[in-house]
């Protein structure tokens, strides 16, 4: 899925846009961003909740660098149809797993890995949405550290309280790993 001959990739990385149902408009400067930093490719953890979103990102930086899970609000049949619960990936010899979460957003570490036995699992890093909470925090497991990343929510509104928008960036070497959330 991923093919790459550089040596280093930036990837921009949003969840839970909720368009249109919480919001009508998509977060233009999060684009805008993307854009500027000339990311490598957009990956987005669910909850788009209308197929249009998705094709908005491929009409903006292309198929191929549009990398998305299926998330718990996405009953649109077209998303239904192309996008997977989760995705595992290589790059630059990091191990990575995308899905979008369950349960509620309280303690969604321990579930995850529970749910899934990271305990057991070779993956560098989990890259996960759902809770609306962004979350950039390495924690030991079993076998070794595993980076745990959730760039929030680019809706500003969720209607049992107010959130703040965020979003976020991994740029992954061979020998590296950085992250970074952006707060709206």
């Amino acid at each position: 899925m991923i093919i790459t001959d550089k040596k280093e990739l930036l990837i921009g990385v949003l969840s839970d846009t909720h368009i249109p149902h919480r919001t009508t408009i998509f977060p233009e400067i999060v684009l805008g961003d993307f854009k500027k930093r000339n990311v490598d490719y957009v990956f987005h953890l669910g909850d788009f909740t209308e197929y249009k979103v998705y094709k908005r990102l491929v009409d903006e930086f292309g198929k191929e660098k549009i990398i998305a899970v299926r998330g718990n609000m996405d009953f649109d049949q077209e998303l239904n149809n192309i996008l997977p619960d989760k995705i595992e990936l290589e790059i630059l010899s990091h191990k990575i797993l995308m899905l979008h979460g369950m349960g509620g957003p309280n303690m969604i570490i321990k579930r995850l890995i529970k749910k899934l036995d990271l305990d057991n699992s070779d993956y560098d890093i989990i890259i996960f949405g759902h809770t609306h909470r962004p979350v950039n925090e390495e924690i030991q497991l079993t076998l070794k550290k595993v980076l745990f990343f959730n760039p929030g929510t680019t809706t500003p509104i969720d209607n049992k309280f107010t959130v703040i928008s965020s979003y976020g960036f991994i740029r992954i070497s061979k020998d590296k790993v950085e992250r970074e959330i952006i707060y709206l």
